[in-house]
């Protein structure tokens, strides 16, 4: 799929002015979701999450975050169907960040509870979702191109069915990679004039506008974070750890030419049973590329791990990535793991 497939607001203008009715053959009532409602909406990820074996495991905090952002409206953009006795038992939610170039991408999250599948909930869903979806592009009134998404661990055969049946295509494939932190730390040669420093707020803005310029070109389906999104969903989002969070200077100028973010997410430990380090985002500008400054950011951040007590260190990769990063965590010592789909539909 390439972008000048994808089809400008003009041909899209035809968004649905209604959002579909959602069945209640289920005693299911619909609505927006809350932030009153976040202990219940985390409790139906608890369940859903541990009977599907996934990958990565929610945290209240996390849908917490999900009511906070001016580009998102929770009235318009969630729906929420309970049960009787107030269990939240299904939802959906359509995600727009906004962006100025690029491709607008809505993103689609949905689940169902274990007890009531095969009842076409998760269809009549992806559905709603994909109308908000176009709703949200509609009102954009842009005329960059458009694609709707999905992601879905690879194994979760369900989920998969529905993103297929509801028009998506399977455009991406990512691995999650670990790596023990039992072994000893690879040697990184590193360029005399570039220094890793641990995170700072005080270089914060200028460690986002590194992120959007080495992911624009080599980052398929990249598309630039302005500083609020960057502010709420990586810096200030619950799982980030500034201390293990290292960036690289070229001390010739004094300018920040690489960067990792990493977090823990301690709902993940647990299941997989092992506690973890997790690399979020790792980058380099592109004239930088080739000087040892990846590994050295990613040594930098293994030994933080180590040092606080942490098992493994992880990270996943698109495997076409062409910037050769699969080939670089594996010469780190990472080992493939499970995996996830990315799932496509232009509007």
């Amino acid at each position: 799929m390439n972008e000048s497939s994808l089809l400008p607001m003009a041909v899209r203008a035809g968004a649905p002015s209604e959002l579909p009715e959602l069945p209640t053959d289920a005693g299911l009532t619909w609505r927006p979701l809350a932030p009153d409602d976040v202990p219940a909406w985390h409790a139906l990820a608890v369940i859903v999450e541990d009977h599907d074996d996934a990958i990565e495991r929610s945290s209240a905090e996390e849908f917490a975050e999900l009511f906070k952002g001016d580009w998102r409206d929770a009235t318009r953009d969630t729906v929420g169907g309970f049960a009787a006795n107030g269990e939240l038992r299904a939802y959906a939610r359509a995600e727009l960040n906004p962006v100025t170039e690029g491709t607008l991408t809505p993103t689609l999250f949905g689940a169902v509870h274990p007890d009531i599948r095969r009842r076409g909930i998760g269809r009549a869903l992806a559905t709603w979702a994909i109308a908000r979806a176009r709703q949200q592009l509609a009102a954009t009134d842009s005329t960059l191109p458009a694609r709707i998404r999905i992601f879905a661990d690879e194994h979760q055969a369900g989920a998969r069915v529905v993103a297929e049946q509801a028009g998506f295509t399977a455009v991406r494939w990512y691995v999650c990679m670990r790596r023990s932190l039992s072994t000893e730390l690879p040697d990184v040669q590193l360029a005399p004039e570039i220094r890793i420093e641990p995170y700072s707020a005080e270089r914060d803005d200028e460690v986002r506008i590194t992120h959007n310029e080495s992911f624009a070109v080599d980052h398929w389906g990249s598309n630039p974070i302005d500083a609020q999104a960057w502010a709420l969903t990586v810096i200030e989002s619950a799982g980030f750890r500034a201390d293990w969070s290292f960036i690289a200077v070229d001390t010739t100028t004094n300018h920040v030419v690489g960067y990792t973010i990493a977090g823990a997410y301690e709902q993940d430990w647990k299941p997989q049973g092992f506690t973890e380090g997790w690399t979020d985002l790792l980058g380099v500008r592109r004239e930088y590329r080739g000087r040892g400054i990846a590994a050295a950011l990613l040594r930098a951040s293994m030994r933080a791990y180590a040092a606080s007590g942490i098992e493994y260190a992880g990270l996943d990769v698109d495997t076409e990535n062409p910037t050769g990063a699969l080939g670089l965590y594996t010469r780190l010592g990472y080992v493939p793991d499970r995996g996830s789909v990315l799932y496509a539909k232009d509007v």
